[in-house]
C-alpha cells in the first residue's frame, strides 16, 4: 500500500489567495492570530479558531464557537472563493521565503501508515489537544492546513516534480516574506510512479503530530473506513530547513548575573563573545547585556535523544539551575531561530530575563531519533517556511460541496 494517495481538491481562487491563505494556527501567537483575523475578514483563521482566541477575561462557549467556525467556512464556499477539481490528483506546492525554496508533493497519506509504523514522529502529543483538535475536525467537516512529512530524496521523484514545474503554475501568489505556487499532477502514470517509490519509504512528521494523531483518531472512531486520508505535503530532506529554537527565560532571573554566571562555570566553561554558536555542544547566553559562550562538559557516554544539544542544555542547565521540569514552565519561552537577534535580545533586556541559543539537531539526529521510536524534547525543531492553510481544502462528505461551486475536470 502506498503511503500518499490523490484527492479531490478545492482550491482558492487566484485573485483571492492572498486574502484566504495564512500561518496555521498553532504557528502564530495570539496576538499575531487577533492581528490577522482584526485586519482579514476572509483569512482562514477565522474557520481555525480556538478558545485560546478568546480576549483576556472573555468566556467562550465551545459550541458557539464551532458553529462560528462553520459560519465562516460556509461564508467562503457561499462567496465562491474556491474551485473544485473532483478528478482525484496529487499537486506540488512550491514555498519561497528569501533565499529558501522548498518544494513538496500534496497528497493524502492513508490513516494506517501512522498506525503501523509507515509515517515516524519525533514528538509526544497532549492527549487533550489531540481530542480539541478531533472534535474542532468532526464538527467542522472539512480539512485544509496540512501536516508536513519528510521523505529522503528520491530520483524518479524529483524528476516528475521537475518536469511538472516546468509548466504554468495553477496558483502563484505572495511576495515579500512567502511566495506559494501550486501544480497539478494529474496523469496517471506519474501518479502512480510517485506512489510505487513512496511505497516502502519511510516518511517523518516534521510538523503537525497533534492534526495526525486527531485525524488517526477520527477514523479509528468511525471503524477504519476506506478510502480515507490525512492531507499533507512532503518534502524531500535536501528541500527543509530545520532551524534552531532557542530559550529565553522569563524575567526577572531568581539571581544577579554574577551568581548565574558562577553556576554556569561549575558545569561549563563560559568566556565572553559570541552569539548563536556555529559548532554543535556549545551554547549563547545572552544576560546582562552581555553575550557569553558556554562549553559544557561532554559526557560520552550519553546517547541517542540524551545526546542532542536541546537535550543537554536542558539536564546541564535548565533544570539544575533553575528547576525547570520536562513538562516545561511559563517562565520558559521558546523562540524559533526564524526571529531575528535583535528582537531575543529586546525581549531579554525588556525583563531583565536571559536567553539561550543554540543549534538545532541535524537531519540524521532527527531522523536516528524517529526510527529509535524516541522522543525529542518539546521544541526541539523548527521547520521554516511552514505550509499555510486556507490555499487546499478537503471536505469530507462530497453532499457538503455547495451547489453552483465551478468545477474543472
Amino acid at each position: 500500500m502506498s503511503t500518499l494517495e490523490p484527492f479531490p481538491a478545492l482550491i482558492v481562487r487566484a485573485e483571492w489567495a492572498d486574502h484566504v491563505v495564512s500561518p496555521m494556527h498553532d504557528a502564530l501567537s495570539r496576538e499575531e492570530r487577533a492581528a490577522i483575523l482584526a485586519a482579514r475578514p476572509y483569512a482562514w483563521l477565522h474557520v481555525s479558531r480556538t478558545p485560546d482566541d478568546a480576549l483576556d477575561g472573555q468566556e467562550v462557549d465551545p459550541e458557539a464557537l464551532d458553529e462560528a467556525n462553520a459560519a465562516a467556512l460556509h461564508r467562503l464556499l457561499d462567496a465562491g472563493l474556491y474551485e473544485g477539481f473532483p478528478v482525484p490528483a496529487l499537486y506540488v506546492y512550491r514555498l519561497g521565503s528569501g533565499d529558501h525554496v522548498q518544494t513538496g508533493i500534496v497528497g493524502e497519506v492513508p490513516p494506517q501508515a501512522f498506525v503501523d509504523g509507515r509515517v515516524l514522529g519525533h514528538e509526544g502529543v497532549q492527549p487533550e489537544r489531540v481530542d480539541a483538535l478531533g472534535l474542532h475536525l468532526a464538527r467542522l467537516g472539512a480539512r485544509s492546513t496540512l501536516v508536513a512529512l519528510m521523505f529522503r530524496e528520491d530520483d524518479d521523484i524529483r524528476k516528475i516534480v521537475e518536469a511538472t514545474t516546468d509548466g504554468t503554475p495553477l496558483r502563484r501568489f505572495g511576495a515579500g516574506d512567502l511566495e506559494q505556487s501550486v501544480w497539478r499532477i494529474d496523469d496517471q502514470e506519474s501518479i502512480e510512479r510517485i506512489r510505487e517509490r513512496l511505497e516502502k519509504r519511510p516518511l517523518y512528521i516534521t510538523d503537525g503530530h497533534h492534526r495526525a494523531m486527531a485525524s488517526v483518531e477520527l477514523w479509528e472512531r468511525a471503524g477504519r473506513p476506506e478510502g480515507a486520508g490525512v492531507p499533507a505535503v512532503l518534502f524531500p530532506e535536501d528541500a527543509l530547513r530545520m532551524l534552531a529554537f532557542h530559550r529565553r527565560i522569563v524575567g526577572p532571573l531568581p539571581m544577579v548575573v554574577d551568581d548565574l554566571l558562577s553556576a554556569l562555570r561549575e558545569r561549563s566553561t563560559v568566556e565572553e563573545g559570541g552569539t548563536q554558536p556555529v559548532e554543535r555542544g556549545v551554547f549563547g547566553l545572552y544576560v546582562g547585556g552581555r553575550w557569553y559562550r558556554l562549553v559544557p562538559a561532554r559526557d560520552e557516554a550519553v546517547v541517542g535523544v540524551e545526546s542532542l544539544d536541546v537535550s543537554r542544555l536542558h539536564r546541564e542547565i535548565l533544570e539544575p539551575i533553575f528547576g525547570f521540569g520536562a513538562a516545561g514552565d511559563p517562565g520558559l519561552e521558546f523562540v524559533s531561530d526564524a526571529v531575528p537577534l535583535g528582537e531575543l535580545t529586546r525581549r531579554v533586556d525588556e525583563d531583565d530575563g536571559a536567553a539561550f541559543t543554540l543549534m538545532p539537531p541535524t537531519f540524521d539526529q532527527f531522523v536516528a531519533v524517529a526510527d529509535r521510536h524516541e522522543q525529542m524534547p518539546a521544541k526541539a525543531t523548527y521547520f521554516d517556511p511552514k505550509p499555510q492553510s486556507g490555499l487546499f481544502l478537503r471536505l469530507e462528505a462530497e453532499e457538503r460541496t455547495p451547489e453552483g461551486l465551478p468545477v474543472t475536470s
